[in-house]
């Protein structure tokens, strides 16, 4: 097949990463890579509700726009529909040179739902992960696998990185970024104003139990009991971040907690901005197979990251070698995507013990530096 003048040297780049937030914290690297080829061309980025403002400071992207869907399955209701025409409408009528999408097809119907996408729009080119051989409609792709055990330790950015380097983009940098504002960061200093001396021998460890997911999720009593085990042995702040919907077990939590006045409860009250620059000031985040882990690998936090059923070699916290954690007990039917799933088996089996020694073994380097 002849290649199609629109990779050559496109103007007018369009982006689709229509997934959740961790999702689009590891594809930063491929927007980096695209920017660094093609310093001049337009490059616009179209996303799920949950992430219209998460990437707001990137130097990387023009224009994001929003593909209205609902939930982490990205439905459309009828009352999308409408919305959905407009926006699919405006695209259209940016005549993009080329569609980029760096999510996998992880279905047959997702493939067609991509296809359907790529001819609304209407690109002079479409280009993006041929997942099991399901990205034939695309003009360039590179294979993954979602199915094949052996893909299971390709990690989503080299994957994100596979795609663009068909454009010959490299990544000029190492690693995730994220953008924080001074305004993010002097909200969230007002809010911690109430924990007091913020010296470094009062080290911060947040604790994000929530998850999307509900199979993704660590007990609540387990966060509980660390966070006491923590409190007592350690002298840290606990810090509960999550979202609105997470009331329900970061209350359990809190309520379980022996020493409720040495946690902070931060659950629903941050934008995705002001929990970067929480972030950036704590020592380590505990936490599930979330948005937020990548958020906080992005801001050079370390992170223990609690894996049941996910994949861990794929979509675990990304950095250098030891820096962040990841704390997996496979079980007879991981992985999986069983949404369902009440049993939770993969999850129970990290011990809170497990998870307590690593947190402590962590913390050693800062409690010898503030001594």
């Amino acid at each position: 097949m002849a290649r199609n003048r629109s990779l050559e040297n496109p103007a007018r780049i369009l982006v689709v990463k229509a997934a959740g937030i961790g999702d689009l914290i590891l594809a930063v690297p491929a927007l980096r890579a695209l920017r660094d080829r093609f310093p001049a061309a337009q490059i616009d980025l179209l996303v799920t509700p949950k992430c219209a403002d998460l990437l707001a400071g990137c130097p990387y992207v023009d224009t994001v726009h929003v593909l209205p869907t609902r939930g982490m399955h990205n439905r459309i209701t009828l009352l999308q529909t409408v919305p959905l025409l407009r926006t699919l409408r405006r695209l259209r009528r940016q005549h993009y040179d080329l569609l980029i999408n760096l999510y996998h097809l992880f279905s047959r119907s997702g493939a067609r739902k991509v296809h359907l996408l790529c001819r609304v729009i209407a690109p002079g080119a479409a280009m993006g992960r041929n997942t099991d051989h399901r990205g034939g409609f695309y003009d360039a792709s590179v294979f993954d696998s979602w199915e094949d055990p052996a893909w299971a330790a390709h990690h989503e950015v080299a994957l994100n990185l596979d795609v663009v380097r068909l454009l010959g983009a490299e990544d000029p940098a190492a690693g995730l970024a994220y953008w924080v504002d001074d305004e993010a960061r002097a909200r969230v200093a007002s809010r911690l104003a109430g924990l007091g001396p913020t010296a470094c021998s009062v080290p911060r460890i947040v604790l994000n139990p929530g998850a999307d997911a509900l199979y993704k999720r660590w007990p609540a009593s387990h966060f509980t009991e660390l966070a006491d085990r923590l409190v007592q042995n350690h002298s840290v702040r606990i810090l509960i971040t999550g979202g609105s919907e997470d009331r329900p077990v970061v209350d359990r939590i809190l309520g379980a907690m022996t020493r409720r006045e040495e946690a902070l409860d931060l659950a629903g009250k941050l934008t995705l901005t002001e929990l970067a620059a929480l972030l950036e000031t704590c020592d380590l985040m505990v936490t599930n197979d979330t948005g937020p882990m990548h958020l906080a690998a992005a801001v050079d936090t370390p992170v223990v990251a609690l894996f049941g059923p996910g994949k861990p070699g794929r979509y675990g916290p990304y950095g250098l070698e030891g820096w962040h954690t990841v704390l997996q007990h496979p079980v007879d039917c991981s992985p999986c995507t069983a949404f369902d799933c009440r049993d939770r088996r993969c999850m129970r089996a990290i011990s809170v013990e497990e998870v307590y020694r690593t947190v402590a073994q962590r913390l050693v380097p800062t409690l010898e530096v503030c001594r």
